[in-house]
C-alpha cells in the first residue's frame, strides 16, 4: 500500500499503482482528482462561485480586491481604459482572466497567497470567525478556484501569459541586483552558473506556492528547483553552441561586405571588453602625446582586451601583420631614449653627472678666488704659532728650537713648511696666505699619489693654520665656510652615483633630505647618470623600464624627484607599450608560420597525409587553412583592425575615437544588456513552466455542477 497526497488529502492506494507507468500514474491521480468531494472551503468556494455566475456577475476576488481595484481604477488614465477594453474584446472576454495569470506568474504563484492574505481581515467578519486562520483557507480556495477557472477559459494563450508573467518576475528581480550574475563572472561557466542558480531559486520559489499543505508546497519546491537549475544552466551552453555554428558564417558574409566596418566591430568589441569609455582612452592617448610618448596607441590603452586582438593581426599574414610589426619595432627603438628622457626630467638633471661636477667646481673655484682675494684688506695679525707647533711635534726640533736633520721623507716635506712659517711676518695675512695655499696643494698631490699618512700630517698643519686665520679675519671665514660648503656640493654628485648602484632606502633618503637644495640637485645628477647610463647601453629589445620599476626606486623617486608623478606615468605607459610588443610578436613562432605556410599553400602536413593515406587529417588541415576566411578575419578586416588599434594621440582626438567606433559600442552594450535581460526572462519563464502548462483541475469544475 502506498500514500498519496492529493490536492492537500492524503489518499492511500493500492500496490499495483507503483507498477504503473508515470504516465498512467498521473492519469490514475487525475482520475482520483476528480471523485474527491470538495472540502468546507473548497465548497464554500463553489457555492459563491455558482451564485456569482447566476446573477451575472463577472467579478474576481472578494470585497477587500475588489475595493482596492475600484480606487486603482480611477486612478487609470481614460486612453489606458480605452486600451484595456478594446484588448478584453479582442481576446473574447478574457483579459481579466489572462491578468490574473499573468500575475501569477510574476508573483512565481505566490499572488493567490497574496490576496488570500489581504482578504483575510473581511473573511473574518463574513464568516463570524476570530481564528485568522480559519478566515485564510476560505479566502485561499476562493482563489484556487479563480486560477483553476482561468486557465480553463483561457488554455494556451493563459499559458503563455504566466509564462510571461514569469519572464517579467525574472527581469525585474536581475534588474533589481536579485540575481546571481552580479557575483560571477560573465564569462560561459559564470553566466551558466548564473542562469542555473538563478531558475534553481525561481523555480523553487514557484513551487512552493503551488499548494496548500506543507507537505505539497516542499516537493513542489524541491522539484521546480532541480528542474528550473537543469533547464536554466543548459541555456547558456546551448546559446553558445548556436552562436558558434552560427556566427562564422555571418561573419564571414559581413566581412566581405564591409572589411572596415567589421574591423571597427571588433575593435568596438574589444573596448567594450576593457571596461573603458571612449572618452577616457582618448583622454589616455592625448595625455600620453603631451607628455612626449606620442607612440602610445589603443591597443595600449586597452590593456588585454587590445593587445590580444594586436596579437591576432600580427600572427597572420598580410598588410596588417606588416603595419603592426613595423610599429611594434620602431617603437621599442626608441625606449631607451623616452626612459633616459623620463629619468633626466623627471629628477631636474638636464646635465651629466661628469658636466655637473665640472659646473660646481669652475664656480666654486671661482668664488674662492673673488672671496680669498677679498679678505686680504681687513685682515689682522695671524698667529702662526699652533701651526708651528703642530709640525714641531711631528719633525721634532733640538735645543733651542733648533731643527734636526730630517729622519724620513714625511719629515722632509714638513720641514721646508715650518721654516717658512717660522720666518714669515705674521702681519702679511698675504704671506701666510700662500704659505696655507701651497700646504694644501701638497697635501692634495700626497693623497692623489697614495701617500695617505704625509697628506694627513700636512693636513692637520693646515687646519691649526686655517684657525688662526679664521680668527684673524671674519671675512676669509666666510670664504672658508663657503668653499667647504662647494666642496661638499660637489661630493654629493659621487654620493648619488653610489646610491643609485648600492645601499638601501633607509640610508639614501635620509642622506638625500641633509643636503641643502644646491647638493641635492648635485646628489639627483649623480643619482640619475647611471641609471640613464645604464638605459642607454641596454641592448635593443630589452624592456629599458622594467629595472625601474622596483619598491626602492619608487621610494627614492618620491623623495628626491621634484617630477616624480610625470615620471611615474611615462614609465607605466613604457612598461605597458612593451607588454603590447610582447604579447603581439613575442612567444613561440609556429603559430606565424603555420600561419605562412596556410597563406602559401604548402602545408606539409596537407601533402604527408594525402600521401599516408590519412584523407580525414588532410581535409581537417584544408578546413583549418581556410578557418580565418571562414570566420571573417580575413587580411583585409585584419589591417582595418590594426589601422584602429595603432592610433594615437597624435592622430586620434576624442570625438574621432567617438565616431568610429562610439555607435558600435552601444549597440554591443544594448545587445548584451538584452541577452543579459533574456536570460533573466527565461530564468523566470523556466521556474513557472511546471504551473503554467499544468492542465486545469477537472474536478472543480465537476463540483461546481453539484
Amino acid at each position: 500500500m502506498a500514500t498519496l497526497t492529493i490536492e492537500g488529502r492524503k489518499v492511500t492506494v493500492d500496490d499495483a499503482f507503483l507498477k504503473l507507468s508515470p504516465e498512467q500514474q498521473s492519469a490514475a491521480v487525475e482520475e482520483i482528482a476528480a471523485t474527491l468531494k470538495p472540502d468546507q472551503y473548497q465548497q464554500a468556494a463553489l457555492d459563491e462561485q455558482a451564485a456569482r455566475d447566476a446573477a451575472g456577475d463577472t467579478s474576481q476576488g472578494g470585497v477587500t480586491r475588489q475595493a482596492i481595484g475600484s480606487v486603482l481604477g480611477n486612478l487609470v488614465p481614460a486612453p489606458v481604459r480605452v486600451a484595456g477594453s478594446v484588448a478584453n474584446a479582442l481576446s473574447g472576454g478574457r483579459a481579466a482572466d489572462l491578468a490574473r495569470l499573468g500575475q501569477q506568474g510574476a508573483s512565481f504563484n505566490l499572488m493567490d497567497e497574496t490576496y488570500a492574505g489581504l482578504e483575510t481581515p473581511a473573511e473574518m467578519y463574513r464568516r463570524g470567525t476570530i481564528n485568522p486562520a480559519e478566515a485564510y483557507n476560505y479566502a485561499k480556495a476562493r482563489e484556487d478556484l479563480e486560477v483553476q477557472r482561468a486557465k480553463a477559459n483561457t488554455g494556451y494563450a493563459g499559458t503563455a501569459a504566466e509564462l510571461l508573467g514569469g519572464a517579467a518576475g525574472g527581469l525585474g528581480l536581475a534588474r533589481g541586483g536579485i540575481t546571481a550574475a552580479r557575483f560571477l563572472g560573465n564569462g560561459l561557466l559564470g553566466r551558466t552558473a548564473a542562469a542555473a542558480l538563478d531558475s534553481s531559486a525561481l523555480g523553487g520559489l514557484a513551487g512552493f506556492g503551488e499548494g496548500n499543505s506543507l507537505a505539497e508546497r516542499s516537493g513542489n519546491a524541491g522539484t521546480g528547483a532541480l528542474l528550473g537549475g537543469v533547464l536554466g544552466g543548459a541555456m547558456p551552453l546551448a546559446g553558445t553552441v548556436v552562436k558558434g555554428v552560427a556566427s562564422p558564417f555571418i561573419s564571414n558574409i559581413l566581412a566581405g561586405i564591409d572589411p572596415a566596418g567589421y574591423g571597427r566591430r571588433q575593435v568596438a568589441r574589444a573596448i567594450v571588453e576593457s571596461g573603458r569609455p571612449t572618452a577616457d582612452i582618448a583622454d589616455e592617448l592625448a595625455a600620453a602625446a603631451a607628455e612626449g610618448q606620442g607612440a602610445y596607441t589603443v591597443a595600449d590603452a586597452l590593456g588585454n582586451a587590445g593587445q590580444r586582438m594586436l596579437s591576432t593581426v600580427a600572427r597572420a599574414p598580410g598588410e596588417g601583420r606588416t603595419a603592426v610589426v613595423n610599429a611594434m619595432e620602431a617603437r621599442q627603438a626608441e625606449q631607451g631614449r623616452r626612459v633616459s628622457n623620463a629619468l633626466a626630467e623627471g629628477f631636474e638633471t638636464p646635465q651629466t653627472a661628469a658636466q655637473t661636477e665640472a659646473r660646481l667646481t669652475a664656480a666654486r673655484d671661482a668664488a674662492a678666488d673673488a672671496e680669498y682675494g677679498a679678505v686680504r684688506t681687513d685682515a689682522g695679525r695671524v698667529d702662526v704659532v699652533p701651526a708651528i707647533n703642530n709640525l714641531d711635534r711631528n719633525i721634532g726640533t733640538g735645543g733651542g728650537q733648533n731643527l734636526n736633520a730630517p729622519n724620513d721623507s714625511v719629515e722632509a716635506v714638513l720641514r721646508p713648511f715650518r721654516e717658512r712659517l717660522a720666518r714669515v711676518n705674521p702681519d702679511d695675512f698675504e704671506a701666510v696666505q700662500r704659505i696655507r695655499s701651497d700646504m694644501a696643494d701638497t697635501a692634495q698631490n700626497a693623497r692623489q699619489q697614495g701617500y695617505g699618512n704625509r697628506a694627513r700630517l700636512i693636513n692637520q698643519a693646515v687646519r691649526e693654520l686655517d684657525r688662526s686665520m679664521e680668527q684673524a679675519s671674519e671675512g676669509y671665514l666666510a670664504a672658508n665656510r663657503n668653499f667647504a660648503q662647494a666642496s661638499r656640493n660637489i661630493d654629493a654628485v659621487q654620493a648619488g652615483r653610489e646610491a643609485a648602484t648600492r645601499g638601501r632606502v633607509e640610508d639614501t633618503i635620509p642622506r638625500f633630505q641633509g643636503l641643502t637644495p644646491d647638493g641635492q640637485a648635485a646628489f639627483r645628477a649623480g643619482y640619475t647618470d647611471p641609471l640613464i647610463a645604464n638605459t642607454q647601453g641596454a641592448a635593443y629589445g630589452v624592456n629599458k623600464a622594467r629595472p625601474l620599476i622596483n619598491d626602492a626606486f619608487a621610494a627614492e623617486a618620491e623623495a628626491m624627484a621634484p617630477g616624480n608623478a610625470l615620471m611615474q606615468r611615462r614609465l607605466g605607459r613604457e612598461m605597458r607599450m612593451f607588454e603590447t610588443r610582447n604579447t603581439a610578436m613575442g612567444g613561440s613562432k609556429t603559430a606565424d608560420n603555420l600561419a605562412d605556410a596556410d597563406a602559401m599553400g604548402i602545408d606539409p602536413s596537407v601533402v604527408g597525409n594525402v600521401l599516408s593515406g590519412n584523407y580525414g587529417s588532410a581535409v581537417r588541415s584544408l578546413i583549418s587553412a581556410g578557418s580565418n576566411a571562414v570566420t571573417g578575419n580575413t587580411p583585409r578586416v585584419r589591417r582595418a583592425v590594426a589601422d584602429l588599434l595603432l592610433r594615437s594621440g597624435a592622430n586620434t582626438t576624442g570625438a574621432e575615437l567617438e565616431q568610429l567606433v562610439g555607435e558600435t559600442i552601444r549597440r554591443i552594450q544594448l545587445v548584451q544588456e538584452m541577452a543579459r535581460g533574456a536570460r533573466s526572462a527565461a530564468s523566470g519563464a523556466i521556474a513557472v513552466s511546471p504551473s503554467a502548462t499544468k492542465k486545469p483541475k477537472p474536478s472543480v469544475f465537476k463540483k461546481a455542477d453539484r
